[in-house]
């Protein structure tokens, strides 16, 4: 007798290996895969700050702008422009544009800062009193990259109930 199938016992330990498998990837998706999301993105976004500010002591005054506006405005935004600024305050054209950024999927960025439409670079690599922050959202998870006055940055856990 050649009987092929499941038995009961054999089908409910299926099913609760593929419980067990469903509840753990319901996790990884609301809980470990934004903060990781935004954990990559601040490293990115100060990577992209260290970068502008050493433009600036090679090639001259350089800005740091919403990927979005080309420097006329700063909102929430998933994009940012590293861009050289020219003479006298113009308008960013397409030529002065030295690296485009976009953030993870879902993630966005808001600068709170002193004042200003775009973090500028002066060429001594200092900035001209925009201290402030990025806050870096995604689902819940948040870190701020905190800007001193003289042009330095640094990361630091950030409080999602800002976020947008």
């Amino acid at each position: 007798m050649d009987v092929k199938g499941f038995t009961l016992l054999e089908m409910l330990a299926a099913l609760m290996v593929m419980a067990v498998l469903v509840m753990g990837t319901s996790h990884f998706n609301r809980q470990w895969l934004p903060r990781q999301r935004v954990i990559a993105a601040s490293n990115g976004v100060l990577g992209l700050i260290q970068r502008a500010r050493a433009e600036a002591y090679t090639s001259g005054p350089v800005s740091l702008c919403d990927g979005n506006s080309r420097c006329d405005a700063f909102g929430t935004t998933r994009r940012l422009l590293l861009a050289t600024t020219p003479p006298g305050g113009g308008a960013i054209g397409a030529d002065d544009i030295i690296e485009r950024y976009t953030l993870p999927p879902n993630t966005t960025l808001t600068w709170n800062r002193f004042r200003g439409t775009a973090l500028h670079y002066g060429a001594r690599g200092n900035l001209f009193y925009q201290n402030g922050h990025f806050l870096i959202c995604n689902r819940g998870q948040a870190r701020k990259v905190v800007i001193n006055v003289l042009g330095t940055a640094r990361i630091e856990a950030g409080d999602a109930s800002g976020c947008p």
